[in-house]
């Protein structure tokens, strides 16, 4: 087949080259056309008998490879800028180091009070105050009513990394007259002053432990010495020291348990002095000594069970001196959120052991008698008490209770005193049921109310009646503040009628005292501030002991200057 096929190609490049020479030497064409029947023929045809093949197949993952570059490229980050979060209070007002304030009023009335103190250091706090109040007003037919108190306090404080150290000084003087009398003796008024001078001091140490289960521990030292001019004097030593520890109970942490203990001594004593004026020649006033001491030794536990609140202490009181003998007084009290943490519940047992120092006693009845006898005591309460908080700042509670006093103090005219005008300490066991509310409302800097009111029922054992002791008591705080400018203060109190002892022992009432008291202070400036005191202003001549009465209005007006 194949040799046909080039033999046809052959001849028809040949006759193409015949035609192309002839028509190069002649004027004419021709043209030669060949017709013939087209028949291939396949004559070298193979048959393909090959079968396909299958073989197996992996697939590879070609390794990955690569190389680390470690050129830098420079980058420039821009940060905006944040503002600091600004704390409420800022920027931090301007505080002054110095006070001095002063005043003047009715009855020759004055008033002086200056402190400094070092303000906002982190690790060690200083401070001095000194207080002068006085007045040279008379209370019409009664005895020289003058009277003058003053303080003078130095303070200071050292803060360390795991520890504290406070220590101050304090003195003071009070200066008033036994003038329960009727003023018709023409006695020279110095040989019925009843001073008294008080200096003490006292040192303070305390841990300031971080970590939750580090041993915190406290202790300090405190010592008072009072005297008078009719030779009684007392000197009172006070030694404390705590240990607690902290651990977790019940996935809380506010758990602690701890050991008190504390050491109180008194030792008192009467250098007898010419009491004639005050004492008839049937009674005899011979020195003595009054040594009283007591070691309290009290295991506490502060437990919180899942937002209830237990505080449980049990109190061992072993006494010494003029008085030997060993209490036991057990606390245990719980408090419990009822609805909402609005409504919480607190109820239980607190027991107490007492003995008043001389220095507390002429500040509550400066006409004390320089005899009196001081003797320990000590309280039971039983009570339940209801606190109401709500959103709107308002807060009430309400309080019920049975409290056993064993040996409580009273005082009574000492019989003997021919003047009628001091005053003994007598002691009885008592038995009080008492129901006590509180309200507080406040309104931003605005506005303030706390109200207190107080039933009490007293019996006593052996005592005819629990003298110069009310069944009820109120007192009203009323403060309103304008622009932070004008501050207005109402302050109203009452106390029911008291029974209380005549010189002839017999028993009479005392009225029932109001007492309305009327403040106001105006802001000057941040430096400078006016103040008006007017108190007494029902104009109320009430008695606070048998022949001794109060003054009536007292009007006082001053400044108070801060640098």
């Amino acid at each position: 087949m194949k040799k046909y096929i080039i033999t046809l190609f052959f001849t028809l490049g040949a006759s193409l080259s015949v035609f192309s020479q002839e028509n190069k030497e002649s004027v004419y064409n021709e043209d030669i056309i060949v017709k013939t029947i087209f028949d291939p023929v396949v004559n070298e045809a193979y048959k393909i008998n090959d079968k396909p093949q299958t073989f197996n197949t992996k697939f590879e993952i070609p390794p990955f490879q690569y190389e680390k570059g470690t050129k830098q490229f420079p980058t420039t980050m821009v940060f905006e800028q944040i503002k600091p979060a600004k704390v409420k209070g800022e920027p931090l007002s301007k505080l002054y180091n110095s006070h001095i304030k002063a005043g003047i009023g009715t009855y020759f009335t004055s008033l002086l009070d200056v402190s400094y103190t070092q303000t906002r250091s982190k690790n060690f706090v200083y401070s001095t105050h000194f207080r002068h109040n006085s007045s040279l007003g008379q209370i019409t037919d009664y005895g020289n009513s003058t009277f003058a108190n003053s303080d003078l306090d130095l303070y200071a404080k050292k803060i360390w990394d795991k520890f504290s150290l406070d220590a101050g000084l304090t003195y003071s003087y009070q200066r008033q007259y036994f003038y329960g009398f009727i003023d018709s003796m023409n006695i020279d008024k110095n040989t019925y002053i009843a001073p008294y001078h008080n200096v003490g001091g006292f040192v303070k140490y305390q841990s300031i432990y971080r970590k939750k289960d580090a041993l915190h521990n406290s202790a300090n030292l405190a010592i008072n010495h009072t005297f008078n001019k009719w030779g009684r004097k007392e000197t009172r030593i006070v030694t404390n020291l705590d240990l607690h520890k902290n651990f977790e109970f019940l996935n809380s942490d506010e758990q602690n348990i701890g050991l008190n203990l504390n050491y109180n001594q008194s030792l008192g004593s009467y250098d007898p002095k010419d009491l004639a004026l005050f004492h008839n020649e049937l009674i005899e006033a011979t020195a003595f000594k009054n040594k009283l001491g007591d070691i309290n030794i009290k295991p506490y536990a502060n437990l919180n069970i899942q937002q209830i609140k237990l505080n449980l202490a049990l109190n061992f009181v072993p006494t010494f001196g003029d008085n030997k003998q060993f209490e036991i007084l057990p606390t245990a009290v719980i408090e419990s959120p009822i609805f909402a943490n609005i409504i919480k519940f607190n109820a239980g047992i607190i027991s107490k052991f007492n003995t008043p120092t001389l220095n507390y006693l002429r500040t509550e009845n400066p006409y004390l008698s320089p005899l009196a006898n001081i003797e320990s005591n000590s309280e039971m309460n039983v009570f339940a008490k209801l606190y109401f908080i709500t959103k709107s700042n308002i807060l009430l509670s309400l309080q019920g209770g049975y409290k056993l006093g064993n040996n409580n103090y009273f005082y009574e005219l000492q019989q003997g005193a021919s003047l009628n005008n001091m005053f003994n300490l007598v002691y009885d066991d008592t038995k009080t049921f008492y129901a006590e509310a509180n309200v507080a409302y406040q309104i931003d800097k605005t506005f303030d109310l706390s109200l207190n009111l107080l039933y009490q029922n007293v019996k006593t054992i052996t005592l005819e009646h629990p003298w110069y002791t009310p069944a009820f008591k109120a007192n009203l705080f009323v403060r309103y503040n304008a622009n932070d400018k004008l501050n207005i203060s109402l302050v109203p109190s009452f106390q029911s009628k008291v029974k209380c002892q005549n010189p002839l022992g017999e028993v009479e009432e005392l009225k029932s005292k109001i007492d309305i008291n009327l403040w106001a202070n105006y802001n000057y400036s941040d430096k400078l501030m006016f103040f008006v005191e007017l108190n007494n202003i029902a104009y109320q001549r009430y008695f606070n002991y048998y022949n001794y009465p109060s003054q009536r209005i007292v009007l006082m007006a001053g400044a108070k200057y801060s640098f």
